[in-house]
């Protein structure tokens, strides 16, 4: 089936790449010009080459420097390379005639010539974004991806316990975020609020999140915003390189290690290759006061790529497994309700703890396989087709404690198991620049079924999800002004299963209820960005986005991860109408000083009104022969998110940078004219910045020593005490540090930091933590971080 899906999506998109060919004309004429010099004598460097991909449009600087190109209107990143120089990166927007010269800085190596290449990339979308890559991503490893995107403005994280995070975005989370894995959308559990992403970080050398309603081009659950976790394009050179990356932590004695190796064939050029893995293990986390018991985590990764590259047509082979044990804190699992209101009112674990590296029940354990095959294909003046299709299976196991005797206890066999399987076909058809137009056309297709093992507790039902949808993007683009619009339709089919019980005569029966749920979930968005100045861009998007109802919301019911969980079909009153669809109304506005010598910022102001809004609230407790578990609730109501994130960026003198970021939740229930609960609460983060600069003959290059302050408000916009079982915690600052150099070996750039959290072992609780009920949030921690970028067999004058 998933083969004829793909055939289908990829003819219909051949057949609308035929028919535009047709008709499309090129206006690739704007002139992109500049020269490449040296920084300390202003000399033009000759015979450098200069090259546009993936267009693969080459040419060599003349005796002065000067290169030139007709391009087309978009965005372009040009990165120089030359020869004996450190490489320079700039991001340049071509509406016009455009002019953009390169001074380079000398360098140590021994090089015999230049190398300019520039990659075309996405043209500017309307919605906010923010990015992590080079020494940002690299201060972040070790982390857990949904820990790491924090650093961003406007994304925070639900967590559980100390190595759960799942990020949220404007407040928004779980099936409202899409996460792209490599671009292929992430699909097993990720209901689950204590569900991580099963992506391991390491894979990736960018990580995007785009803010606000995205449902257009990533799909109608994309209700909050997208994650992309992008991995650097295969090795385009002969040669073969490798990364090292080693990190290790002191709070709870992690151990991380991750290596990489690509190549490319000096005889087969076309054929690249890559393989990475990772390890990475720790024991028990430390607060200021005692150790949280079972908190010890572990992870084994790998994956692997094979591309094959020409100009007009290529194809890439992917895969990753992703495999993980995760301990729950023992302290959350509680005996019966006076034992729960004990430990609430005691807030702290009985007992100081241990450290350990042992995971006991209660834990998770978790795998994730993902294969995708990408191909694209320039079709001359009638652009570029691109289709992908890719299987994910995603095995969870829960292993709840047990009491007494029982057979999951003897043979060590999980409570809860589940099996999910995910078939996706793509296909995306970016046509040329027609005129002042440029966009694309896309079909998709997703065949999705979730099972629970033979003995495994039902939790949520047998479900088959099946998804077919089409989209299209135009945008229009004129000196200063790009408007972009989009257009999306998807029929979703889903189809639960489940065992029931009832009582008739006093005599327990079983039956089977199966039931089927369709929806149309119709997008559609409308943007533009504006460049009111060189140096400022002012952004808007609205957007509509539809949300059908995801399995677990309807027909969760059990214990789940030290809590007891209930779908909404399952606790509505009697008469009441089952579980509709979300309806999201979004609107953003952003405001980006950029490329100024000093003061940069951005602001963005967003509204998001949700119709049907569906949320859990944590209505009391629930007993089971198990224990007493906080009961969650789904329900629904209709809803409204207001925010804004701000980013400021000041360079007082040469070498120093200070900045600040801050996000802004407020969300409110309309219905009942209260607040929502589980909300970020505001946040600040301050940062000052000191670099220095080295000559190239120096052993220790571009030192730096950081400073940060983040402070975390109290959360006091939050609804009634029946929907949780505590108040929301004080609110806390936390100081860190970082000093980290690059020590230069030989031919290798051994790249050092040594960073530290809550330096001043402040005792505090997250508002957003599910297990703050009954401990402190992490406690000092220092983290050693090592990068060592390798490079085997470089053909002379090749990068």
């Amino acid at each position: 089936m998933l083969f004829r899906l793909a055939a289908a999506l990829l003819w219909a998109g051949l057949c609308l790449g035929v028919v535009y060919q047709a008709t499309a004309q090129s206006t690739c004429t704007l002139p992109l010009a500049g020269r490449v010099t040296d920084h300390e004598s202003g000399e033009g460097l000759a015979g450098a080459t200069v090259v546009l991909l993936p267009g693969q449009d080459a040419t060599q600087t003349d005796p002065e420097g000067h290169f030139h190109f007709h391009v087309c209107a978009g965005t372009y990143r040009v990165q120089v390379h030359f020869l004996g120089y450190q490489p320079e990166e700039a991001e340049l927007r071509v509406t016009a005639a455009a002019v953009r010269n390169f001074a380079l800085h000398p360098e140590t190596i021994r090089l015999q010539g230049a190398v300019v290449r520039g990659t075309h990339v996405e043209a500017p979308t309307p919605q906010a974004s923010g990015s992590l890559s080079g020494q940002a991503l690299q201060s972040t490893r070790g982390q857990a991806l949904g820990e790491a995107l924090q650093k961003l403005a406007g994304v925070t994280a639900i967590q559980t316990g100390p190595s759960i995070f799942k990020p949220m975005i404007h407040g928004l989370h779980s099936n409202r975020v899409a996460i792209m894995n490599n671009g292929v959308r992430q699909e097993g559990q990720q209901w689950g609020q204590e569900h991580g992403p099963e992506i391991d970080p390491f894979v990736a050398s960018e990580l995007t999140v785009v803010k606000g309603a995205a449902g257009v081009r990533y799909g109608s659950d994309a209700v909050g915003g997208v994650v992309l976790v992008q991995p650097r394009p295969l090795r385009d050179t002969a040669g073969t390189g490798a990364e090292l990356n080693l990190v290790g932590m002191s709070n709870n004695g992690l151990g991380a290690a991750s290596a990489t190796v690509e190549g490319n064939l000096r005889r087969l050029p076309a054929l690249s290759w890559r393989v990475q893995g990772s390890l990475k293990q720790a024991g028990n986390t430390r607060t200021p006061d005692y150790w949280l018991d079972n908190t010890a985590f572990r992870e084994r990764n790998f994956s692997a790529a094979l591309g094959w590259r020409r100009e007009r047509y290529g194809v890439e082979a992917f895969y990753s497994r992703f495999s993980s044990r995760l301990g729950i804190l023992s302290a959350a699992v509680v005996g019966n309700q006076a034992d729960l209101q004990a430990a609430i009112d005691r807030g702290r674990p009985v007992g100081n703890g241990s450290f350990s590296y042992e995971i006991n029940r209660p834990y998770q354990q978790l795998r994730h396989d993902l294969a995708k095959l990408t191909s694209f294909w320039k079709t001359g003046n009638g652009g570029r087709l691109t289709a992908t299709v890719a299987h994910q299976q995603d095995f969870r196991d829960e292993f709840d404690v047990v009491r007494g005797s029982s057979a999951a206890g003897s043979r060590n066999l999980p409570q809860l198991s589940y099996l999910n399987y995910t078939s996706t076909a793509d296909v995306v058809w970016e046509h040329p620049h027609w005129g002042n137009f440029s966009g694309s056309v896309g079909l998709s297709g997703t065949y999705q079924r979730n099972r629970y093992a033979p003995g495994s507790r039902q939790f949520i039902p047998f479900y088959t999800n099946q998804v077919g949808g089409a989209f299209l993007i135009e945008r229009w683009q004129q000196q200063r002004l790009l408007l972009e619009a989009g257009l999306r339709l998807d029929r979703r089919d889903l189809q639960t299963r489940r065992l029931t019980r009832t009582v008739q005569d006093d005599t327990l029966r079983y039956g089977v209820e199966q039931q089927q749920f369709r929806y149309w979930t119709p997008a559609a968005s409308l943007g533009a960005v504006y460049d009111a100045s060189t140096h400022l861009s002012l952004r808007a998007d609205a957007g509509l986005v539809r949300r059908a109802p995801a399995a677990n919301e309807r027909l969760a019911q059990g214990v789940h991860n030290a809590i007891y969980e209930e779908g909404y079909d399952v606790s509505r009153p009697a008469g009441a109408a089952p579980l509709g669809p979300e309806t999201s109304y979004n609107l953003g506005l952003t405001a980006t000083l950029h490329d100024n010598p000093r003061l940069n910022g951005e602001l963005t102001l967003y509204q998001n009104y949700i119709d049907g809004y569906i949320y859990q609230v944590v209505a009391g407790s629930y007993q089971t022969i198990q224990g007493v578990f906080p009961l969650w609730r789904t329900q629904q109501t209709d809803a409204v998110f207001r925010g804004l994130d701000a980013l400021l960026t000041y360079a007082p003198a040469p070498g120093w940078l200070l900045s600040g970021r801050a996000a802004v939740v407020r969300a409110r229930n309309r219905r009942l004219n209260d607040y929502l609960v589980f909300v970020p609460a505001d946040r600040f983060e301050a940062t000052a910045r000191r670099q220095w600069s080295t000559g190239p003959a120096a052993r220790l290059q571009r030192p730096f020593a950081q400073l940060s302050l983040t402070a975390v408000r109290r959360q006091d916009r939050t609804a009634g005490a029946e929907y949780d079982l505590q108040a929301a915690p004080a609110g806390y600052q936390l100081l860190g540090a970082e000093v980290g150099t690059t020590i230069r070996l030989g031919n290798v750039p051994l790249e050092l930091s040594l960073a530290g959290s809550n330096l001043l072992n402040t005792r505090y609780r997250e508002y957003l933590n599910r297990f703050r009920y009954y401990a402190q949030d992490q406690g000092r921690n220092l983290t050693l971080r090592l990068r060592a970028p390798l490079e085997f067999g470089r053909r002379a004058g090749s990068r």
